[in-house]
């Protein structure tokens, strides 16, 4: 008994390859809603086309539906697995400018106490813990319940 709770303890229970299918299904699923809404939905795009203008990103009229496509287009590839990488790493391309160009300027504004603080700040962002999360994908690909690993054995 003693040995297999410091087992657990040291190890973890199992179960990785199942946490990871379901931590890439939940991502790729959040992407693929956040993109369908900008997309379909007229007063989500103008909240979105306002965030665009206060973070100064140009070229609105075309990134206002390029940004919700990738979105869309890469979350769908992530949740099923289907060209995994390439498609975490747009995601976490459009994650890296939204926390620039939009997190950044909410955390100076939030009046952290120190620079410690500032750092949780920026961990706290979402966009940053979803870069971590599409880092994965892009590093490990889409694991074995993927269309990525059907395709691999044909390839």
């Amino acid at each position: 008994m003693l040995h297999t709770v410091s087992y657990v303890l040291l190890n973890g229970v199992g179960g990785a390859v199942l946490t990871y299918v379901g931590a890439r299904i939940a991502t790729g699923v959040f992407f693929v809603f956040s993109g369908y809404h900008k997309l379909t939905n007229a007063n989500r795009r103008a909240v979105f086309v306002a965030t665009l203008q206060a973070s100064d990103i140009p070229f609105i009229p075309f990134m206002q539906w390029f940004v919700p496509g990738v979105e869309f287009l890469g979350g769908l590839g992530v949740a099923f697995g289907f060209l995994t990488p390439l498609a975490a790493l747009g995601l976490a391309t459009i994650c890296l400018v939204a926390a620039c160009t939009d997190g950044m300027p909410r955390v100076r504004a939030s009046g952290a106490i120190d620079r410690v603080d500032v750092i949780d700040d920026v961990l706290y962002l979402p966009e940053v813990l979803y870069m971590v999360l599409l880092a994965l994908f892009v590093a490990n690909g889409a694991g074995p319940f993927s269309l990525d690993a059907i395709l691999s054995r044909y390839l």
